[in-house]
Protein backbone atom coordinates (compact mmCIF):
# COMPACT_ATOMS: atom_id res chain seq x y z
CA UNK A 1 0.00 0.00 0.00
CA UNK A 2 1.44 3.47 -0.62
CA UNK A 3 -0.21 6.64 0.90
CA UNK A 4 0.37 10.17 1.45
CA UNK A 5 0.45 11.52 4.72
CA UNK A 6 -2.54 13.38 6.14
CA UNK A 7 -1.53 17.04 5.95
CA UNK A 8 -0.81 16.43 2.07
CA UNK A 9 -4.47 15.40 1.48
CA UNK A 10 -5.39 19.10 0.87
CA UNK A 11 -4.11 21.42 -1.51
CA UNK A 12 -3.38 23.84 0.99
CA UNK A 13 -1.51 21.63 3.81
CA UNK A 14 -4.79 22.33 5.84
CA UNK A 15 -7.29 19.21 6.92
CA UNK A 16 -9.66 22.01 8.55
CA UNK A 17 -13.28 21.42 9.11
CA UNK A 18 -15.02 22.31 5.92
CA UNK A 19 -11.76 21.81 3.67
CA UNK A 20 -12.78 19.71 0.77
CA UNK A 21 -10.33 18.09 -1.68
CA UNK A 22 -11.39 16.78 -5.16
CA UNK A 23 -11.58 13.16 -5.23
CA UNK A 24 -11.96 10.03 -8.03
CA UNK A 25 -11.48 6.59 -7.68
CA UNK A 26 -9.55 4.54 -10.45
CA UNK A 27 -7.10 1.74 -11.75
CA UNK A 28 -3.94 2.90 -12.47
CA UNK A 29 -2.08 1.62 -15.86
CA UNK A 30 0.79 -0.78 -15.25
CA UNK A 31 3.87 -0.25 -17.71
CA UNK A 32 3.05 -2.85 -20.14
CA UNK A 33 -0.21 -0.98 -20.85
CA UNK A 34 1.66 2.67 -20.91
CA UNK A 35 3.50 1.12 -23.51
CA UNK A 36 0.39 -0.40 -25.57
CA UNK A 37 -0.97 3.08 -25.19
CA UNK A 38 2.03 4.58 -26.41
CA UNK A 39 2.35 2.98 -29.58
CA UNK A 40 -1.14 3.58 -29.69
CA UNK A 41 -1.02 7.42 -29.19
CA UNK A 42 1.72 7.45 -31.62
CA UNK A 43 -0.15 6.12 -34.32
CA UNK A 44 -3.48 8.55 -33.90
CA UNK A 45 -0.74 11.50 -34.07
CA UNK A 46 -0.51 10.52 -37.33
CA UNK A 47 -4.38 11.36 -38.31
CA UNK A 48 -3.53 15.17 -38.04
CA UNK A 49 -5.48 15.78 -34.95
CA UNK A 50 -6.62 19.33 -33.63
CA UNK A 51 -4.03 21.71 -32.81
CA UNK A 52 -5.30 22.47 -29.56
CA UNK A 53 -4.63 18.84 -28.42
CA UNK A 54 -3.47 17.91 -25.07
CA UNK A 55 -1.76 14.64 -24.93
CA UNK A 56 -2.59 12.73 -21.60
CA UNK A 57 1.03 12.31 -19.38
CA UNK A 58 2.12 8.57 -18.26
CA UNK A 59 0.86 10.19 -14.72
CA UNK A 60 -2.06 11.27 -15.44
CA UNK A 61 -3.39 7.85 -17.24
CA UNK A 62 -5.98 6.22 -15.34
CA UNK A 63 -9.04 3.78 -15.81
CA UNK A 64 -11.97 6.05 -13.79
CA UNK A 65 -14.53 3.81 -11.37
CA UNK A 66 -16.09 6.64 -9.32
CA UNK A 67 -15.69 10.20 -9.42
CA UNK A 68 -16.22 11.69 -5.89
CA UNK A 69 -15.68 15.35 -6.39
CA UNK A 70 -15.64 17.77 -3.94
CA UNK A 71 -15.14 15.93 -0.94
CA UNK A 72 -14.87 16.93 2.88
CA UNK A 73 -10.96 16.12 4.37
CA UNK A 74 -12.63 14.80 7.24
CA UNK A 75 -14.22 11.91 5.26
CA UNK A 76 -10.84 10.61 3.56
CA UNK A 77 -10.27 8.29 5.85
CA UNK A 78 -13.52 6.59 5.66
CA UNK A 79 -13.02 6.13 2.27
CA UNK A 80 -9.99 4.76 2.27
CA UNK A 81 -11.00 2.26 4.55
CA UNK A 82 -13.73 1.35 2.86
CA UNK A 83 -11.32 1.04 -0.28
CA UNK A 84 -8.96 -0.91 2.08
CA UNK A 85 -11.84 -3.38 2.39
CA UNK A 86 -12.63 -3.23 -1.20
CA UNK A 87 -8.83 -4.43 -1.91
CA UNK A 88 -9.16 -7.00 0.39
CA UNK A 89 -11.73 -9.03 -1.04
CA UNK A 90 -11.06 -7.91 -4.87
CA UNK A 91 -8.52 -10.07 -7.13
CA UNK A 92 -6.69 -8.63 -9.82
CA UNK A 93 -7.98 -8.90 -13.33
CA UNK A 94 -7.97 -8.75 -16.63
CA UNK A 95 -9.23 -6.45 -19.32
CA UNK A 96 -9.70 -6.10 -23.29
CA UNK A 97 -8.69 -3.07 -24.99
CA UNK A 98 -10.87 -3.32 -28.19
CA UNK A 99 -10.73 0.39 -30.04
CA UNK A 100 -9.43 4.04 -29.86
CA UNK A 101 -11.74 6.26 -30.58
CA UNK A 102 -13.72 9.60 -29.73
CA UNK A 103 -15.60 9.51 -26.59
CA UNK A 104 -18.11 8.82 -25.35
CA UNK A 105 -19.23 9.50 -28.45
CA UNK A 106 -18.51 10.04 -32.59
CA UNK A 107 -18.15 13.28 -32.31
CA UNK A 108 -16.10 14.27 -28.79
CA UNK A 109 -13.58 16.40 -27.29
CA UNK A 110 -11.14 13.38 -26.48
CA UNK A 111 -9.80 9.54 -27.77
CA UNK A 112 -9.71 7.21 -25.54
CA UNK A 113 -8.76 3.36 -25.28
CA UNK A 114 -12.43 1.18 -24.82
CA UNK A 115 -12.38 -1.51 -22.96
CA UNK A 116 -14.87 -4.06 -22.71
CA UNK A 117 -16.75 -4.33 -19.64
CA UNK A 118 -16.32 -7.83 -17.61
CA UNK A 119 -17.73 -9.07 -14.23
CA UNK A 120 -14.55 -8.10 -12.10
CA UNK A 121 -14.52 -4.44 -13.57
CA UNK A 122 -17.87 -4.36 -12.70
CA UNK A 123 -18.02 -5.19 -9.55
CA UNK A 124 -15.16 -2.92 -8.61
CA UNK A 125 -17.51 -0.31 -10.22
CA UNK A 126 -20.19 -1.25 -8.25
CA UNK A 127 -18.34 -1.42 -5.13
CA UNK A 128 -17.06 2.31 -5.59
CA UNK A 129 -20.62 3.54 -6.25
CA UNK A 130 -21.64 2.04 -2.78
CA UNK A 131 -18.94 3.45 -1.20
CA UNK A 132 -19.88 7.02 -2.46
CA UNK A 133 -23.30 6.26 -1.00
CA UNK A 134 -21.76 5.18 2.34
CA UNK A 135 -20.57 8.83 2.29
CA UNK A 136 -23.70 10.53 1.13
CA UNK A 137 -22.70 11.20 -2.51
CA UNK A 138 -24.96 10.43 -5.29
CA UNK A 139 -23.23 7.83 -7.64
CA UNK A 140 -23.43 8.85 -11.25
CA UNK A 141 -26.25 7.61 -13.27
CA UNK A 142 -24.62 7.02 -16.47
CA UNK A 143 -23.35 3.73 -18.08
CA UNK A 144 -20.23 2.03 -16.84
CA UNK A 145 -17.84 2.74 -20.16
CA UNK A 146 -14.26 1.50 -18.83
CA UNK A 147 -11.51 3.43 -20.75
CA UNK A 148 -8.61 5.36 -20.57
CA UNK A 149 -8.32 8.65 -22.06
CA UNK A 150 -4.96 9.51 -24.32
CA UNK A 151 -5.88 13.21 -25.14
CA UNK A 152 -7.99 16.10 -25.35
CA UNK A 153 -9.30 18.81 -27.56
CA UNK A 154 -11.56 21.42 -27.16
CA UNK A 155 -12.55 21.99 -30.89
CA UNK A 156 -13.18 18.01 -30.29
CA UNK A 157 -12.47 15.16 -32.75
CA UNK A 158 -14.50 14.61 -36.05
CA UNK A 159 -14.11 11.71 -38.85
CA UNK A 160 -11.28 10.11 -36.46
CA UNK A 161 -11.26 6.81 -37.61
CA UNK A 162 -11.79 3.93 -34.84
CA UNK A 163 -8.74 1.85 -33.84
CA UNK A 164 -9.31 -1.54 -33.26
CA UNK A 165 -7.14 -3.42 -30.72
CA UNK A 166 -7.10 -6.51 -29.06
CA UNK A 167 -4.75 -5.94 -26.32
CA UNK A 168 -5.45 -7.52 -22.64
CA UNK A 169 -4.30 -5.39 -19.94
CA UNK A 170 -3.45 -6.53 -16.44
CA UNK A 171 -5.92 -4.40 -13.43
CA UNK A 172 -3.98 -4.65 -10.49
CA UNK A 173 -4.60 -1.61 -7.99
CA UNK A 174 -6.75 0.44 -6.36
CA UNK A 175 -6.07 4.29 -6.33
CA UNK A 176 -7.81 7.07 -4.85
CA UNK A 177 -6.73 10.44 -6.82
CA UNK A 178 -6.47 14.01 -5.93
CA UNK A 179 -7.39 15.81 -8.78
CA UNK A 180 -5.39 19.34 -8.58
CA UNK A 181 -6.52 22.36 -11.67
CA UNK A 182 -3.45 23.85 -12.97
CA UNK A 183 -3.12 26.13 -15.46
CA UNK A 184 -2.37 23.44 -18.44
CA UNK A 185 -5.35 20.82 -17.23
CA UNK A 186 -5.86 18.71 -14.25
CA UNK A 187 -3.30 16.60 -12.36
CA UNK A 188 -4.16 13.89 -10.71
CA UNK A 189 -2.24 12.84 -7.66
CA UNK A 190 -2.49 9.29 -6.21
CA UNK A 191 -3.21 9.79 -2.41
CA UNK A 192 -4.15 6.14 -1.95
CA UNK A 193 -2.66 3.00 -4.03
CA UNK A 194 -3.78 -0.53 -2.84
CA UNK A 195 -2.77 -3.64 -4.51
CA UNK A 196 -5.51 -5.92 -5.46
CA UNK A 197 -5.46 -10.05 -5.19
CA UNK A 198 -2.69 -9.75 -2.54
CA UNK A 199 -5.29 -9.03 0.04
CA UNK A 200 -4.96 -5.38 0.35
CA UNK A 201 -1.21 -5.55 1.90
CA UNK A 202 1.16 -3.19 1.88
CA UNK A 203 3.34 -3.89 -1.40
Amino acid sequence: MQKISGAQKSPSGSTSPGSTVRLFIGIAPDAATQRFLDATAQHCDSFGLPRDCRWISHANRHLTLAFLGDTDVEKIDEVEGILQEIAQRSDACCGQIVSTHPFPRERAKMLASELLPNPELMSLQRQCSALMEAIGKQPERKTFRPHFTLVRSRSGFARIPPVPAAFTCNLDNLTLYHSLLAPGGSQYRPLLSLPLGTGGAPG
